[in-house]
């Protein structure tokens, strides 16, 4: 601006000069001393330090002369853009951000100010980097909100640089930073290292030994994990095994027995606390050890008959055995230890579970008429665990011995004629190495009492008189063919019943004729009362002549 003032004199009295005398402290302003332009100084105008100035503005003549005037001049500022926008703090922290909050949670509001008026004040904001797409700011109010979801577990904090910029060329820029930091929360599952475990022990492990160890995380890492078996395991497998609470090993608490149980099945619950637990399945294969002898079965043969004709190779009695142990541990094998004469049987393992026993060798009743032989069953464990049986054989007799007459010679004995009936002439006697049946014994007159002179006591074998003595001028001398036979039943045999004749001398010499029973190898044809001329038709027994005959003997 111009100043101007007038002199009505004339000349050097008429001259004015200007100059500024007061509210120019700074030397913001400068007037030309001889035309009153009031022009800026040296120092550079500051609307936002003084947005006016007021000057006095004098004119005068000379430096020392009293005339002089004065004017007062205002000098308003007008705002150029020149100020930056300025936060009330280079950085905004906001701590212990909750992980778990929501969308549209508010953070923190940061604020800006600018000098400048009009546009040149006004500010916006933004956040130039750092927000990861989980915060935006509200370009007005500076409000910082969230618009993602956080996790600690995959950032735990975030550095934002934010700008504020104001309205007016050259729209200048004020920058601030905001740190945030998130509060850790009991959001994250509890998670195992492994989806499953699996062990392998011995059975009777001791008590207290480490079966295995399960291990569970949590990405919070807040609280201590603790370990549990599920309540709904398997009842068994609760009484065998426990868990620490706070390691998570497994260790063995009851007597394993791989006979009750060789597979188990355990399910871990890892806690942490928060809502998400986690579970695991354990598997335990309990392998075997040979603690189990093989037991024989109720139903094994413990008594047997066998006829003394059994073939060779014939099944006589059989024995079952098991083990309850796995593999060769419970495979079972069976011997004859004792008792076992003659090596008159043999045993054969079948299936690993039983014992045939069979003939080996042909059995003689007379020789040997019961075994007592010695089953051992012997598993294949290492070494091998074992159990005896006894069999108890009893040898069935069968009728393949004939009747031996104890006087191979037979007998001479002498009669008085006239004498009283049932007077004792003599007494056949024989025996037979059977048993039973098979060894009682019948005795006939089978030949040289056509005129029947002579009884013969059919048990005893005592031969006597008749009522109708003896009487020497109608006939001096008998021989009697007496025949011995057994009672065996010849469908039990495989050969007949044999008998034994014998010649009774009685004065003279006479020789008699024998007789076989039914199943004699070499029988003929003629049977009881075949014809009128049958000897024996007082005892109604049936016999047949042969023509040969073993062990005959003359009375």
């Amino acid at each position: 601006m111009q100043v101007k003032a007038t002199d009505a004199d004339e000349g050097v009295n008429g001259r004015v000069w200007y100059r500024i005398v007061k509210g120019n402290e700074h030397n913001h302003f400068r007037i030309n001393p001889s035309t009153g332009l009031v022009m800026r100084g040296v120092r550079h105008l500051d609307r936002e330090q003084n947005s006016s100035h007021v000057l006095e503005v004098e004119a005068y003549n000379t430096e020392q002369g009293p005339m002089r005037s004065s004017v007062r001049v205002i000098v308003y500022v007008e705002d150029v853009n020149d100020e930056v926008p300025v936060f009330t703090q280079r950085q905004y922290n906001r701590l212990g951000l909750r992980e778990t909050a929501g969308i549209g949670t508010s953070v923190v509001v940061v604020r800006a100010t600018d000098r400048d008026t009009g546009n040149g004040g006004l500010v916006n904001y933004k956040i130039v980097s750092g927000a990861e797409g989980k915060f935006e700011i509200d370009e007005s109010t500076g409000l910082i909100t969230t618009i993602e979801y956080l996790d600690y577990e995959t950032k735990t904090s975030y550095l934002m640089n934010v700008s504020a910029t104001d309205q007016a060329p050259p729209n200048n820029q004020g920058f601030c930073s905001v740190y945030v930091s998130l509060l850790n929360e009991l959001d994250e599952a509890v998670q195992f290292s492994n989806s499953s475990y699996e062990a392998v022990i011995v059975e009777n492990i001791p008590l207290g030994s480490e079966v295995l160890r399960v291990q569970a995380r949590s990405i919070d890492n807040l609280n201590q994990i603790t370990y549990k078996f599920d309540p709904n395991t398997n009842a068994q497998a609760l009484s065998l095994f426990k868990i620490n609470g706070i390691t998570g090993v497994i260790t063995v608490k009851g007597q394993v027995d791989r006979e009750k149980g060789d597979f188990y099945t355990l399910t871990v619950v890892a806690d942490d606390g928060g809502p998400k637990i986690d579970s695991t399945v354990v598997t335990i294969t309990v392998l075997d050890e040979n603690d189990n002898s093989p037991q024989f079965d109720i139903t094994s043969d413990s008594f047997v008959s066998v006829a003394e004709d059994s073939a060779v190779g014939r099944r006589v009695a059989v024995v079952l055995a098991r083990d309850p142990d796995a593999g060769s541990n419970g495979q079972v094998t069976f011997s004859l230890t004792s008792g076992n004469i003659g090596r008159a049987f043999e045993i054969r393992t079948t299936n690993n579970t039983y014992g045939e026993v069979f003939v080996a060798r042909p059995l003689d009743r007379e020789l040997l008429d019961h075994y007592t032989l010695r089953i051992q069953a012997s598993d294949g464990g290492v070494p091998p665990r074992r159990k005896e049986h006894t069999l108890r054989v009893n040898i069935l007799d069968i009728n393949d011995n004939p009747p031996v007459i104890d006087s191979p010679f037979g007998y001479n004995v002498s009669v008085s004629e006239n004498v009283g009936g049932g007077t004792a002439v003599a007494q056949v006697r024989a025996t037979d190495r059977d048993i039973g049946l098979n060894s009682v014994l019948s005795y006939y007159i089978t030949g040289g009492n056509e005129d029947l002179t002579f009884r013969m006591d059919r048990v005893t074998g005592e031969i006597a008189t008749r009522p109708s003595p003896p009487d020497r001028e109608r006939q001096s001398f008998y021989s009697l063919v007496v025949t011995v036979e057994d009672e065996g039943n010849p469908s039990l045999s495989k050969q007949g019943p044999s008998v034994s004749s014998g010649v009774l001398l009685c004065g003279h010499h006479v020789t008699g004729t024998g007789y076989a029973s039914a199943d004699n190898p070499n029988p003929t044809t003629l049977k009881r009362n075949k014809a009128p001329s049958d000897p024996i038709p007082e005892w109604g027994e049936e016999f047949w002549p042969v023509s040969e005959l073993e062990d005959t003997q003359v009375l």
